[in-house]
């Protein structure tokens, strides 16, 4: 069965053939490796991360291969089987809570399952929970605006970008950096801002505002009148001594 008597080598094979774009591929080992994960029902903590990490893959690519209708049950059994992984690592290893996925990535990724596969309310409900997991989760409020641009899902994407700092260059890419929340690429924040504009015009000014101080930082930072990263260069500053200490004999 696909060579599935290490699961971590397993795990990586599909990711592997997931970004070489082999997804027909990808889906049967998903497949076949999670049936097998579910028929041991003496999983120990690490099986139960391996079973967790397949039913991701799985989700993932039936998104990938535009199979979102049938990833109902693949999502449902996510969220158990992480509540379950949890329950196991608080009994027998805690330490590792802290190294678990943050449960708003799958969140994420259930609510983008549900949009692709047209169930607006439940990928609104998920979209809804990375916001009560994570405050300002501009990817959540991007992910809502694209499904549905009405007033609540709008009026969460300004507060995000409003609570996300100043847009930053890194590597070459522009984004939106929040402390507390996952970064966005600016792209994304400013063509949801767009569709905001367009769809929702009681919110076009509003939105209209913050898309044309994005773009003003922006080009504030490639003309080099504003820092790649002002959040990191005020930490830098802070560190510098504000006396001579030399001075003093």
């Amino acid at each position: 069965m696909f060579g599935m008597q290490d699961p971590s080598q397993t795990l990586l094979q599909i990711e592997r053939y997931m970004q070489e774009g082999r997804l027909e591929l990808s889906e049967v080992m998903a497949t076949q490796f999670c049936d097998m994960m579910m028929a041991n029902k003496k999983r120990d903590p690490q099986q139960q991360i391996f079973f967790v990490k397949g039913l991701r893959l799985m989700c993932d690519v039936y998104l990938l291969r535009g199979k979102a209708n049938q990833s109902a049950s693949a999502i449902k059994r996510m969220h158990k089987e992480r509540k379950i992984l949890k329950k196991i690592l608080v009994k027998n290893a805690p330490a590792m809570l802290a190294s678990m996925q943050p449960e708003h990535e799958d969140y994420l990724r259930a609510g983008r399952l549900f949009a692709a596969a047209g169930k607006t309310g439940a990928a609104k409900k998920s979209f809804a929970t990375c916001e009560s997991l994570v405050a300002g989760h501009l990817p959540a409020a991007i992910a809502a605006v694209q499904l549905i641009a009405n007033k609540k899902h709008v009026e969460r994407l300004i507060a995000g970008i409003d609570s996300a700092g100043a847009v930053i260059q890194t590597s070459g890419a522009f984004q939106l950096n929040p402390e507390h929340a996952p970064p966005v690429l600016l792209d994304e924040v400013m063509s949801a801002l767009s569709l905001a504009i367009e769809q929702l015009p009681s919110h076009g000014q509003q939105c209209s505002q913050r898309l044309d101080e994005l773009k003003r930082q922006q080009a504030a930072i490639l003309a080099g009148e504003q820092a790649a990263n002002e959040r990191l260069q005020s930490a830098l500053d802070n560190l510098k001594p504000k006396h001579d200490y030399y001075q003093y004999g």
